[in-house]
């Protein structure tokens, strides 16, 4: 009885350890899908991994931010983030978010993440040509009935190397229809 109290126990936790990577893999999956799906241009999957009532953008770290930047950061529907974007990110070549070293806590059906970003944005100009965005991001999810979505996310600028002025002339760009 002893052996089968003991197996009944370890298979319990390993269930909840189970439970709680396959959360934790599901938070990766949305953070790491935003930048993914808007280095693609798909705006709806983008879109898809913010609660539907809204997140909260902060990229009030760097000064050239112009696609969610508000010193009240309002609470903003997955399709006014996506809107924000489209002012500035089609205007690029090519650019690519990479996330690593990512640190999940959760917290029944609440998550905070941590990650490092490194987000290179290419765009040909008369100047350099690429400006890369070195920091790291804090995000919030919540978990819904269609899975965990994001509420909060901030990007933090550590450093930049590049062209500082990509952001604004990619977004001259999109407001000039090229």
């Amino acid at each position: 009885m002893k052996h089968f109290i003991l197996a009944a126990m370890m298979a319990a936790a390993g269930t909840t350890a189970q439970a709680e990577l396959t959360d934790a893999q599901q938070v990766l999956n949305a953070i790491n899908n935003v930048g993914y799906y808007a280095d693609q241009g798909d705006w709806d999957q983008a879109a898809i991994q913010f609660h539907p009532d809204g997140a909260v953008l902060d990229y009030t770290s760097y000064a050239n931010a112009s696609a969610g930047t508000s010193s009240d950061l309002p609470r903003m529907l997955p399709a006014e983030i996506v809107a924000a974007w489209q002012t500035v990110l089609p205007g690029y070549d090519r650019t690519h978010h990479l996330m690593g070293t990512e640190s999940v806590l959760i917290d029944g059906d609440r998550a905070t993440t941590s990650s490092n970003i490194y987000a290179t944005h290419i765009l040909a100009n008369d100047g350099e040509d690429t400006w890369v965005f070195i920091g790291d991001y804090q995000h919030e999810l919540e978990r819904t009935d269609e899975g965990w979505k994001i509420t909060f996310m901030r990007a933090n600028l550590r450093a930049q190397l590049g062209n500082p002025d990509l952001p604004t002339l990619a977004a001259e760009r999109v407001a000039a229809g090229q």
